[in-house]
């Protein structure tokens, strides 16, 4: 059966790949992040004009001061709106295409000055301002625009190559070096400008695929929690389909057991029908144990709560499993400590748990054994509920599985007794509802102890 595919923010799968639309966006959004460079470079435009006042004159220089502002304030204004109206999978072209032409038209107005290079009108303190700023601008685009390689590329061409070109037609040597040394720094910055863009886009592919596993993992959560309802439901279904009949066969077995109705004749009859009886009292309790499982898992048991005296708790659970042991030739012993205010918490859920245990205890443990159910004060204040036996004891392996649901030991007289392996799975389950935890120790041969451990809290009424 093929895996569903869940449609995440960033693409479909059962996979997380990013789609290109999506990965284009992000960049695009990266590019509007702040308009930091913009209010840079226009600053270093200024001071370069107020210096080139005396070369060019005042109103050239204001000219080209005043197009740097115009264009900053253009592309300001084209941050702040595309904040407001957000960048999404949809418009993120149109926006890159502004972006794109703010960029461009910026580079031009750069690259201007170097007319005055070609001409030989620049003086030397210009030119040296303007060759700064050329390098500066140039290493700030691989951080502003590398993410977009287009527009890096074709910011860094406009930007660099009119200006180092007229460095090396000059006919100043230390013009000339600085155009030399231009060509390896233009190769540098694009280099540099690769590696920065992959790893922005790494950065951003990786963002995005988390995200839409973060999302495939969601509806597979809920498509799991729909599947676990489902099936409850089912089960729930079928238990009440089973136990119709099955009381039936239960009501009628105990009727010719006890010979309601005048003598059966044949005393063998009356055995099949205390067999017929037995069965269908253990069918009825694995059918509620695995209902009961089920209930815990899907969330839909809630624990009523009251304050339980520990001895009375003991006494009963002591009654309800006294005779089997007594029939195996086994001793049952219990010792609670008398200091031990009342527990607080669900009676018929910790009676469950408790017998659970001793039921274990009294099925794999030889005639003449000892079981001992104890209640006393743990180590850190809380309540410790121990059940011990001199069983057959579970070896290390199975001591990790055993308390998964349907999971029994591989010991002979375990394989060949009755259950489905729930008990401790469910008893489990149920202390971890009570804020507890349930621990199994054993030695092959000697025996098993299982701890039920209750918070402190759960003694303070």
């Amino acid at each position: 059966m093929a895996a569903p595919a869940f449609e995440g923010r960033g693409g479909t799968g059962p996979g997380f790949g990013v789609s290109s639309d999506a990965l284009d966006t992000e960049r695009v959004r990266y590019l509007y992040r702040s308009p930091a460079s913009v209010l840079a470079s226009t600053f270093a435009a200024v001071v370069l004009a107020y210096i080139g006042i005396g070369v060019v004159g005042l109103e050239l220089a204001m000219a080209w001061m005043a197009v740097h502002v115009v264009l900053a304030t253009g592309r300001v204004y084209a941050w702040n709106l595309a904040r407001r109206r957000r960048i999404t999978g949809t418009n993120h072209r149109g926006w890159a295409l502004v972006h794109d032409l703010g960029v461009l038209a910026s580079a031009t107005g750069w690259a201007m000055p170097s007319i005055l290079l070609y001409s030989g009108q620049m003086p030397l303190e210009a030119v040296t301002l303007y060759a700064a700023s050329i390098a500066a601008l140039a290493a700030g685009a691989v951080f502003s625009f590398a993410i977009w390689w287009r527009c890096f590329l074709g910011y860094l061409v406009i930007v660099v190559v009119p200006p180092v070109g007229g460095f090396l037609v000059s006919d100043q040597p230390v013009l000339q070096t600085i155009g030399v040394i231009g060509i390896p720094y233009f190769g540098a910055v694009v280099a540099w400008g690769r590696v920065v863009s992959r790893t922005l886009v790494e950065s951003i592919s990786l963002r995005l695929e988390n995200y839409a596993l973060a999302g495939d993992l969601a509806m597979a959560r809920e498509h799991a929690r729909e599947i676990d309802r489902t099936r409850h439901d089912g089960f729930a279904s079928l238990s009440h389909e089973l136990r119709t009949p099955l009381n039936a066969i239960i009501g009628f077995g105990q009727a010719i057991e006890a010979e309601l109705w005048g003598p059966i004749g044949n005393k063998r009859y009356t055995e099949y029908a205390s067999n017929i009886v037995h069965a269908g009292e253990h069918l009825d309790i694995l059918i509620g144990q695995a209902m009961d499982l089920s209930r815990l898992e899907s969330g839909r048991i809630t624990l009523e709560e009251e304050l339980v005296p520990l001895a009375e708790l003991a006494s009963t659970c002591k009654a309800l499993i006294a005779e089997r042991a007594s029939s195996q030739g086994l001793t049952l012993t219990v010792a609670v400590d008398p200091d031990l205010p009342p527990l607080r918490c669900d009676p018929s859920k910790i009676r469950q748990i408790i017998i659970n245990l001793l039921s274990n205890a009294v099925k794999f443990t030889q005639s003449g054994g000892r079981i001992a159910l104890s209640i006393r004060r743990s180590s850190d204040g809380g309540l410790d509920i121990a059940v011990s036996d001199t069983g057959f004891g579970i070896s290390p392996e199975e001591l990790k599985r055993v308390m998964e649901p349907f999971v029994r030991g591989d010991h002979a007289q375990v394989r060949a007794s009755e259950g489905l392996g729930l008990g401790l799975a469910l008893s489990r389950t149920l202390a971890e509802l009570h804020d507890g935890s349930l621990v199994l120790t054993s030695t092959v041969g000697e025996g098993t102890t299982a701890h039920l451990y209750l918070p402190e809290e759960r003694l303070r009424g």
